[in-house]
């Protein structure tokens, strides 16, 4: 790619991107094209929005051209303020259009300018209605700075564009009084102004309708534009309004996690408790099983145990028995003994 094409490529972009893009550039390029690359010069916003503008349609240009050059020709003719007065609304007209489609222009590439870059803008396209220099430097696309505002319709003291080819000669200028009969001329050469009126009649037709096509181009543009931004603006409402949404299923989500969590770790606390409770329950269980067999085996022995103290408890009862009835048989009167007389007491009896 040459520094031409390279060039065409660069003043497309921002002015934010210029420098940074043009320094790549020269850094890949062969080393005979990197001092060319690297002058070239960032532009301006408001050289930005018109080479943007050019680029976007360029037979604006040659609209331009053909508009400079009857509000020339009509400055230079006494007799043509009326057609003066017209090419000045129709110049109105144009330079209003080009500097709104121009701000929409740069909004879409995301960087919108200022009201005073846009005057800037049209400043730089009255310039170029003014001098067919500035309208052919204007063509190209490759400004880098803003046209000043012209004083009447003179030549630009200086041209603030970057020139890397020599500017295309001007369009021969038709000379104000060609339509006029020359001496000794006859019938041809009224019929070669009357051919040379209706050619300017067409001219001026078909100037006319392309600056109103302009116009209404950039008013269908701009309404295109007003009702794309509102679509933006109420896309933007429903994603920022979904966006809320979605940060507060966020934070339920969140919040239903946290519990989830919660509860999972009381899970875990109740799995193990239940452990430690089986293992409890599982000793006691063998705590059981041991006791209920002592119990069988103490069964027998006590049992024999509690047979041996009845039998013993039922002999120690009858003994008793027997001791009572000695006792009452001793303490008994013997019928066969007289009254009053008993036997000599025992040592060791009761009394």
């Amino acid at each position: 790619m040459g520094v031409d094409e390279l060039a065409e490529e660069l003043y497309a972009l921002p002015p934010g991107e210029f420098i940074a893009a043009r320094d790549r550039a020269a850094a890949a390029a062969p080393r005979g094209e990197r001092g060319a690359i690297r002058a070239l010069r960032r532009p301006s916003l408001a050289a930005w929005a018109v080479n943007l503008l050019v680029r976007e349609d360029r037979s604006r240009t040659d609209l331009l051209l053909r508009l400079g050059a009857e509000l020339r020709t009509a400055h230079q003719q006494p007799a043509g303020g009326g057609r003066l007065r017209e090419l000045i609304g129709q110049q109105r007209q144009l330079v209003a259009a080009l500097a709104r489609r121009a701000g929409q222009l740069t909004a879409d590439a995301g960087r919108p300018v200022s009201d005073a870059v846009l005057r800037e803008v049209e400043d730089t396209v009255h310039a170029a209605l003014a001098d067919p220099d500035a309208a052919r430097e204007l063509a190209r696309g490759r400004l880098t700075r803003a046209f000043p505002p012209p004083s009447g319709f003179g030549v630009l003291p200086e041209a603030t564009v970057l020139q890397l080819r020599p500017p295309s000669a001007p369009p021969a200028a038709r000379e104000p009084g060609s339509g006029r009969r020359t001496a000794g001329g006859g019938a041809g050469a009224d019929g070669a102004g009357t051919g040379a009126d209706d050619a300017d009649g067409a001219d001026g037709r078909e100037r006319r309708a392309s600056v109103t096509d302009i116009t209404e181009r950039a008013r269908a543009q701009e309404r295109a534009d007003r009702e794309r931004r509102q679509r933006l603006r109420k896309a933007r409402g429903e994603a920022e309004e979904l966006a809320r949404a979605a940060r507060g299923s966020a934070e339920e989500a969140t919040a239903a996690e946290r519990e989830l969590a919660a509860a999972r770790r009381r899970l875990r606390e109740a799995r193990e408790q239940v452990h430690g409770l089986t293992e409890e329950l599982r000793r006691a269980k063998r705590s059981l099983s041991a006791a209920e067999r002592a119990e069988r085996a103490a069964r027998g022995p006590a049992q024999r145990a509690r047979q041996a103290a009845e039998r013993d408890r039922k002999r120690a009862e009858a003994a008793r028995a027997e001791a009572d009835r000695a006792e009452a048989n001793r303490l008994a009167p013997d019928p066969a003994r007289p009254p009053g007389r008993r036997g000599r007491r025992r040592p060791g009896a009761p009394s």
